[in-house]
């Protein structure tokens, strides 16, 4: 693909921004085409536009990309919808009849349309940030300690923390939800990232602090370098359990978790979701989610929040399972940019009563509170 010339930069934005959905629609035909051919004549306006929306929200010498919706990804979204809108008709001239018209239109309204379900799922979870944490990590609660006190690095948390990955004894109790209205409830998992970019005056290397606890099942030692989490699809907020695994009941559930081995929960992976925006351009996704693992919501019997507007799962008597986000403390790159979030968080909550069930499912000798903070320095501004 060549970006240089016209039609090879709008095959480029059309391959980058629309290209999960023409797939989910399964290309109807004649519509690639023709958002193709309707942003050739204007690939130089939008370069001229991006370069001043790009001036105009970070200083020359900054080299990140703004957070923000440019105009080479609305110019491409318009031209879809206006082709889209045409589909009907233009098979008709071809003399491919719809015999439903409604439910024609509806089948490629749902795939081309743009969502922004999961960007306003994790936004509608999102809290102000706890202090519930596994007491080893009270002192991570002051963020980035190492941004005024060089001494501070590597923080106190990490090096407290080198080389533990198990909590043993007493340490190894469930952690126990301080703000109401979850008081009490128990912790599942947790993972922060506290970061801070690097910068020329003073010259400091970009540094994380990554810390991850959760709750999980390992029949033997943990694997070295490993985090308590998984990673899985963020599905099971939005859909029912047995439809993402068809023939799975509680039944089925409970003979699963006899020989379950793994962290109870899971970072959330959007790759190929539908309508999960791209995570470096526009109104994005949070960096981190977790999301519980399907096993334990088919045994705890667990289904979506209807409607759907934040992370939580409900039973009979209510919310029982409950995701949380939060980000906070903005910082910039020493270039003056607009300013950034240096942390950003997630935790799994789940109600006590739920919690008891999942305990004498897994058996509470064998549920392990797993740990890990690694901290990170690198000469760019990468991020985890």
């Amino acid at each position: 693909m060549n970006w240089n010339s016209p039609r090879g930069h709008a095959e480029g934005l059309v391959k980058l921004f629309l290209e999960d959905r023409l797939n989910d629609a399964r290309n109807p035909p004649g519509v690639r085409e023709a958002v193709v051919q309707s942003l050739v004549e204007q690939v130089e306006t939008m370069k001229q536009r991006c370069s001043e929306q790009i001036d105009q929200l970070r200083t020359p010498s900054s080299q990140r990309i703004p957070d923000a919706y440019f105009n080479d990804e609305e110019e491409p979204e318009n031209a879809l919808q206006q082709v889209a809108a045409g589909i009907r008709a233009a098979r008709a001239r071809e003399s491919f009849l719809a015999p439903d018209a409604r439910g024609f239109e509806a089948t490629y309204a749902f795939a081309l349309a743009p969502s922004s379900r999961w960007a306003l799922l994790q936004e509608s979870s999102r809290v102000p940030r706890p202090a519930t944490r596994h007491h080893r990590l009270t002192r991570s609660l002051t963020p980035i300690p190492w941004q005024d006190n060089e001494d501070e690095w590597p923080p106190p948390t990490a090096v407290d923390l080198e080389g533990t990955r198990r909590l043993t004894g007493p340490d190894a109790d469930p952690v126990r939800v301080a703000e109401n209205p979850y008081s009490d409830w128990v912790q599942l998992g947790m993972f922060e990232r506290q970061a801070t970019f690097a910068t020329t005056h003073p010259e400091q290397p970009s540094r994380q602090l990554l810390i991850s606890t959760g709750l999980e099942v390992i029949d033997g030692s943990v694997p070295s370098g490993s985090m308590p989490a998984g990673t899985n699809p963020p599905n099971i907020w939005l859909t029912t359990y047995d439809h993402l695994l068809p023939g799975i009941d509680q039944a089925f559930a409970a003979e699963i978790l006899e020989d379950f081995e793994g962290p109870l929960t899971a970072l959330a992976n959007y790759q190929d979701q539908r309508g999960a925006p791209n995570r470096d351009r526009g109104v994005g996704l949070h960096p981190f989610t977790l999301v519980p693992r399907l096993e334990v919501v088919a045994f705890l019997d667990l289904r979506p929040e209807s409607p759907t507007v934040r992370h939580c799962l409900v039973d009979g008597q209510g919310p029982a399972l409950v995701g949380r986000n939060w980000r906070g403390f903005l910082i910039h790159d020493g270039s003056y940019s607009p300013l950034t979030p240096a942390v950003q968080g997630t935790d799994l909550i789940i109600r006590p009563d739920q919690y008891e069930r999942l305990e004498a499912a897994l058996g509470k000798d064998n549920i392990q509170s797993g740990i890990a903070v690694r901290p990170i320095e690198r000469e760019d501004n990468g991020m985890y």
